[in-house]
């Protein structure tokens, strides 16, 4: 039976520039194409859109915050509002990642590893230092559609109450590391959009109607 990481899921991010390494691949999906050689296999995994799934459905809340001014008349019992923005929307989701096999625990571990990896920026010793961590794309249910985000918090908690996983450590096969067969990942994802995209195709009138959805606007 295949793992449900390695399946489309109803909840997952995307990371679709294609320009970290794909670490979340399972290897089983190259089975089929016996003629490539492993440098040609990696070169695809490098060039290909990572994919983080969440199997087990997450608790995912939307907090939206509109700002007003407030004018403070002296002897009033009332203040007026003006309004001055409405803030991103943040994403806060709380996913719990369980594991059933050693393939699984790897999984998780480099899932955590991707995650903490696309929060920071390229350094001296990468290709192209300076570059910020990439925009990534959520997607919920159907209800929330490739919405542009970045990862501005990540939590994932070793328990001490639960059992864990054995398996070897993939840079040194003598060492192992132990996951937990339970695990809850939790994110906050700000959403982000590109000024050009804003002034050009956004719209109460077509947030309202739904027309929007598809771009991402939540």
């Amino acid at each position: 039976m295949a793992s449900p990481y390695y399946t489309k899921q109803p909840v997952y991010l995307k990371e679709p520039s294609g320009r970290y390494q794909n670490i979340l691949t399972n290897d089983k999906m190259y089975e089929d194409m016996p003629d490539w050689d492993a440098n040609e296999k990696v070169l695809i995994q490098r060039n290909t859109p990572t994919i983080i799934n969440f199997p087990f459905t997450p608790t995912i809340s939307i907090i939206s915050v509109a700002n007003f001014s407030s004018y403070d008349m002296t002897h009033a019992n009332f203040q007026q509002r003006a309004f001055d923005n409405h803030m991103n929307m943040e994403l806060n989701m709380t996913a719990p990642m369980m594991v059933r096999s050693e393939e699984e625990a790897m999984y998780v571990y480099n899932a955590a590893l991707y995650i903490r990896t696309v929060m920071k920026m390229q350094w001296l010793q990468d290709d192209d230092p300076g570059m910020p961590p990439p925009i990534l794309r959520f997607n919920a249910h159907g209800i929330y559609e490739n919405v542009p985000c970045t990862i501005r918090d990540f939590t994932w908690n070793l328990d001490s109450d639960i059992d864990y996983v054995e398996i070897p450590d993939p840079k040194n096969s003598k060492k192992i590391m132990r996951i937990p067969v339970h695990n809850m990942f939790v994110l906050t994802l700000s959403t982000t959009y590109a000024p050009k995209d804003v002034r050009e195709n956004f719209s109460v009138k077509d947030y309202l109607a739904g027309n929007l959805k598809d771009n991402g606007y939540v």
